[in-house]
C-alpha cells in the first residue's frame, strides 16, 4: 500500500480459492469452498503444465475475501486485472459488477457502488472456450485459461487521474534539448463542479528537471485531458546501451488539498525505420538482433511472476541481443518495464493470429479471420478493442518501437482474405490515430500482400529470402525454427537470406528465445533457451559472437557423487510478483558438473513455499527436465518465513538450500489444498483430414528466378510455379511445415516432362533426409507419394539439372 492516503494501489494476489467447472453458485457468501484449491495469483487452469500438447478447455471459478477499509467510503474503488483468459465475469457479494472479453490485456472493474465496509466476497467466473468472435481464432501456442496476471485493488478520490491516464511523448528531441509533451486525463466523479490544479514534475534520479502547473474547472461527472509541455536541456537519451529513465510525478489538487498522485516512468529518445537505410535511434544507425518470446514458464504455464519476466529479458540481454518480439499477443505491461530498465527494444503485438493447417472451426486451428458472416463484426471489434487496450497500458514505455497488428493473418480462408486485409488496414489506421509516434507493423506478412499494408513489414520463415529490398521498411520477424533439446547444437540457426545484414533491413529476430507450450506436436522445442530457462548451446553461440564470451566446456559423463543446489536470490516477496529460481546440478567428487542421466526429487522440507506440482517435484531426462547434468524450476510462496529445499537422488549426496519469504502472513503449518491439474484436457478436434497443410507454408530453395519465386509452389494458385535461377546440377526446393506433422500423402506437380532423374525426400529436422522417390518424368508431370507417419520437410532435388515446379501439396 502506498504511504499516502489519497490513492491506494494494493496487490491482492494471495489467499484465493479455485475450482474447475462452471460453479456459479460460488458467488454466494454462504457457499462452502473448503474443497476448492488454495491458490495464489498469477494462476493458470493448466498448473502444473510441462509442454503437453493438450490443455484444459472449459470454466474455472475463483473466490476471495476482499477487505474494504471504512475510510474508503465515498471513494472510487476499482479492481484491476492485468489479464484474464479469456471471457471473465466479476461478481462482488453475489452481484455481477463487470465483465471483460479478450485474454491478453488489462482492464478495471468499478466496485464502488457494491463494496461494503469489512469483508466482501469477490467471485470470478472465467472460461477459455474457443470463441469464433474473439481474437485469437488460431495460433500454435496453448490457450490455458486463468487469472494468470496480477490482480490489484485501486482506491482513489472522486477527483482523480484516470486509470492509465498519463501519456508522455517527446515529439522533439536532440542531444541538446528535448520537448516533453504531457497529456493527463482528469476525472471528476463528484456531484458538483470542482476547480483543480495539476502539478506535473519531471525528475531524473530524484532531481527535478522541470515542473508545469495548470488549473481548470471541471464539471460534475466529466473527464478532461490536460495538455502540458516542458523542455529538458542536455537530456539523457534512452538507448539499449544506456537505458536512462525519467519520472513524471502527476499531483492533482483541489484547492490546496492533494487528491491524487501518479508516478509514470518514461524515456527520451527518437527513432525511425527507413526503407533503404534500416533502423535509427537517437540519430545513429543501429543493427537490431533479437528473439521472439512467448510468455510461459515450466510448470507454471502462462502464470509467470514479475521476477520470471525479469529473468527472461535478462537472458536475452545477456547473450548480447538487443530486441524482443512479444509473440504473438500483448504481454504483461511489466514485461515492457523490464525491457525499459534493461535496455531491450520491444515489438508489442496484437493477437490477430493465424496458423497453417486445415482451418477447422471450433478450435485454435481455425481461419485467422472469421468465415461466417455473423462472427465478423464482433471479431473485428475484438481486435480493435484489444489494440486500444494494448496501446493505452503500454504507451509510455520507451523500449517499445512498434505496435504490430498481427502474426501471419494470411492463414485465413481464401473467401475472406480480402476482408482480413481490410481489417489489417483498419487496425493500422487505429494504431496511427492512438499513437502517431510509433509505426504500425504487420507481423508475419510474407504472403497475400499483407506486407504493404502497414508502416513496417515483418517477414517470417522464407520471407527474408523472398523480399529483397522491398521498397518500404522491413524486418525479419522470424528465422531459425530449429527443434532441439539441451545441450543442443552450437549454431545460430540462420536460414536463407538472414546471414547477411543489408542496410535496408532493420533487424532480425530468432524463432525463438525460449521453448514454449504448443498443441502442435514438437513445435514448442525451437528455443535457444529451454522451458526451464536453461540455455542451449545456440544461446552460447550468440553470447560468444556478440559479447566475446567463450562457451563453457562441453559436459562429460563421470562418476556421480553429489547434488548441488543454487538459488538466484536469498529472499523473496510473498505478493505473487516474486519467486526463487532453483537450479540443481549433478557433480563428481571433484565438484565438476557431469552430464549423467539421473532422476532428481526436489522437496520443500520447511516453510510454506510451493513448486507448480506442490511440495515435491520430479526432474528427469525422460521429460526433458533434467538434461546435461542440470535441471531448474521456479519456487514461489504466499506465506512468510524460512524455506528449506532438499534435492536428492539415488546413490549421490543430497543438497539443501534455504530461502527466506518476506510478507504479511506467516507460515504456521497451514494445510494447503494443492492444485493437481485439470480433470480433463481438450483434444484437437478432427474433421481436417485430407487438407493441404502445405498451403502458404515457407518454401526454401537453392536459387530462384525473381519472376518465379519458391513461394509459388504453396500459394494454391493455378499458373504459378518455381524456377531456379541456376541451371546447374544440384538445385533444390523444399517445403517447411514449421514443425513435425502427421501426413498421409504428398503431390508434386512439375511444369514439364524430364528425361533426368529427380529425388524427393523428407526430413524431421532438415539435416537428415530419407528418400521417397527417385525417377524421371518421361510420362507424367505429377508425382503422388504415400506418406506414413509424420514429417516436417519435403525436398525435391535435381541431381542433373532443374525443371520448374508448379506446386507441392502435403495432406494430413
Amino acid at each position: 500500500m502506498n504511504s499516502y492516503t489519497h490513492r491506494v494501489e494494493k496487490l491482492i494476489n494471495d489467499n484465493w480459492k479455485f475450482s474447475y467447472g462452471d460453479n456459479i453458485t460460488g458467488k454466494e457468501s454462504d457457499f462452502d469452498d473448503s474443497a476448492w484449491y488454495d491458490i495464489g495469483i498469477p494462476h493458470s487452469f493448466g498448473t502444473p503444465y510441462f509442454m503437453e500438447n493438450e490443455f484444459y478447455v472449459g470454466y474455472g471459478c475463483y473466490r476471495k475475501q476482499l477487505h474494504i477499509e471504512p475510510e474508503w467510503k465515498g471513494k472510487k474503488i476499482l479492481l484491476e486485472f492485468q489479464a484474464a483468459f479469456q471471457d471473465a465475469e466479476i461478481y462482488l457479494n453475489g452481484q455481477l459488477v463487470g465483465s471483460h472479453k479478450g485474454g491478453y490485456t488489462a482492464f478495471i472493474i468499478d466496485i464502488s457502488a457494491i463494496a461494503k465496509e469489512g469483508n466482501n466476497l469477490l467471485f470470478v467466473r472465467l472460461n477459455n472456450l474457443w470463441n469464433p468472435r474473439l481474437a485469437p481464432r488460431a495460433g500454435e501456442h496453448v490457450f490455458n485459461g486463468g487469472l494468470y496476471r496480477d490482480v490489484s485493488l485501486i482506491v482513489t478520490e472522486p477527483l482523480h487521474i484516470e486509470w492509465n491516464g498519463t501519456y508522455v511523448t517527446t515529439p522533439e528531441v536532440t542531444t541538446d534539448q528535448a520537448l516533453v509533451s504531457l497529456e493527463t486525463e482528469i476525472v471528476n466523479a463528484n456531484s458538483q463542479s470542482v476547480t483543480f490544479r495539476l502539478v506535473s514534475s519531471v525528475e531524473y534520479s530524484g532531481e527535478q528537471v522541470f515542473e508545469t502547473v495548470q488549473s481548470e474547472v471541471l464539471g460534475a461527472g466529466q473527464c478532461l485531458t490536460v495538455k502540458q509541455t516542458g523542455f529538458v536541456d542536455q537530456p539523457k537519451l534512452w538507448h539499449p546501451d544506456s537505458p536512462y529513465l525519467y519520472t513524471l510525478i502527476s499531483r492533482l489538487y483541489e484547492e490546496d488539498v492533494l487528491k491524487d498522485e501518479v508516478v509514470t516512468s518514461f524515456g527520451m529518445r527518437w527513432f525511425y525505420f527507413d526503407a533503404t537505410e534500416g533502423f535509427f535511434i537517437n540519430g545513429s544507425h543501429y543493427d537490431i538482433l533479437g528473439a521472439n518470446v512467448h510468455q510461459d514458464h515450466a510448470g507454471w504455464g502462462d502464470a509467470v511472476t514479475r521476477a520470471g519476466m525479469h529473468r527472461d529479458v535478462k537472458l536475452i540481454k545477456d547473450c548480447g541481443m538487443n530486441f524482443i518480439r512479444g509473440s504473438h499477443y500483448p504481454h504483461h505491461p511489466y514485461f515492457a518495464t523490464e525491457c525499459d530498465r534493461q535496455g531491450v527494444l520491444f515489438w508489442s503485438e496484437l493477437c490477430f493470429w493465424g496458423v497453417g493447417g486445415p482451418n477447422i472451426e471450433g478450435y485454435w486451428t481455425a481461419s485467422a479471420y472469421p468465415v461466417h458472416e455473423e462472427d465478423k463484426e464482433e471479431f473485428e471489434e475484438s481486435c480493435l478493442e484489444t489494440l486500444r487496450e494494448m496501446i493505452r497500458t503500454n504507451r509510455n514505455h520507451p523500449s517499445i518501437i512498434t505496435w504490430s497488428m498481427s502474426n501471419e493473418p494470411f492463414f485465413s480462408e481464401d473467401a475472406v482474405m480480402e476482408e482480413a486485409r481490410e481489417l489489417t488496414i483498419r487496425l493500422v489506421e487505429e494504431s496511427r490515430r492512438l499513437d502517431p509516434t510509433r509505426p504500425a507493423a504487420v507481423g508475419g506478412a510474407q504472403r497475400q500482400g499483407f506486407d504493404a499494408l502497414g508502416d513496417l513489414a515483418g517477414y517470417n520463415g522464407d520471407g527474408a529470402s523472398l523480399y529483397i529490398d522491398p521498397g518500404f521498411p522491413s524486418f525479419v520477424s522470424e528465422y531459425g525454427s530449429t527443434i532441439d533439446q539441451r545441450p543442443g547444437e552450437y549454431t545460430p540457426s540462420y536460414t536463407d537470406g538472414v546471414e547477411s545484414n543489408p542496410k535496408w533491413r532493420s533487424g532480425k529476430a530468432l524463432w525463438c528465445g525460449f521453448h514454449h507450450g504448443s498443441f502442435i506436436f514438437d513445435m514448442g522445442y525451437m528455443g535457444m533457451i529451454d522451458y526451464h530457462r536453461l540455455p542451449l548451446q545456440s544461446w552460447y553461440w550468440y553470447r560468444n559472437e556478440l559479447l566475446g564470451i567463450a562457451p563453457p566446456p562441453k559436459k562429460k559423463e563421470g562418476l556421480p557423487y553429489a547434488l548441488k543446489l543454487t538459488s538466484d536470490k536469498k529472499v523473496i516477496r510473498t505478493d505473487g510478483t516474486d519467486d526463487a529460481y532453483i537450479i540443481v546440478e549433478l557433480l563428481n567428487e571433484q565438484e565438476e558438473r557431469i552430464c549423467n542421466t539421473l532422476e532428481i526429487t526436489l522437496e520443500i522440507i520447511e516453510g510454506g513455499a510451493v513448486f507448480p506440482t506442490g511440495r515435491t517435484l520430479k526432474l528427469s531426462p525422460e521429460n526433458g527436465s533434467f538434461l546435461d547434468g542440470a535441471g531448474a524450476i521456479e519456487l514461489r510462496s504466499y506465506y512468510a518465513g524460512n524455506i528449506q529445499i532438499e534435492a536428492r537422488a539415488e546413490g549421490v549426496q543430497s543438497a539443501i538450500i534455504e530461502v527466506m519469504a518476506d510478507g504479511e502472513t506467516e507460515w504456521l503449518g497451514q494445510k494447503i489444498n494443492i492444485q493437481v491439474g485439470p480433470p480433463e484436457v481438450e483434444r484437437i478436434p478432427g474433421g481436417g483430414e485430407g487438407s493441404n497443410i502445405a498451403k502458404s507454408r515457407p518454401v526454401f530453395c537453392s536459387s530462384f528466378d525473381p519472376e518465379n519465386p519458391a513461394m509459388n509452389v504453396t500459394d494454391g494458385c493455378e499458373g504459378t510455379y518455381w524456377r531456379s535461377k541456376q541451371s546447374a546440377p544440384g538445385e533444390w526446393i523444399m517445403v517447411d511445415l514449421e514443425g513435425r506433422k502427421n501426413t498421409e500423402k504428398a503431390l508434386v506437380v512439375f511444369e514439364e516432362l524430364s528425361q533426368e532423374d529427380i529425388e524427393i525426400s523428407f526430413s524431421y529436422d532438415g539435416k537428415y533426409f530419407k528418400k521417397l522417390f527417385t525417377s524421371n518424368l518421361r510420362s507424367d508431370t505429377s508425382v503422388e507419394l504415400e506418406l506414413s507417419g509424420g514429417l516436417r520437410y519435403l525436398k525435391v532435388l535435381f541431381p542433373q539439372g532443374p525443371i520448374a515446379v508448379k506446386k507441392i501439396e502435403i495432406y494430413d
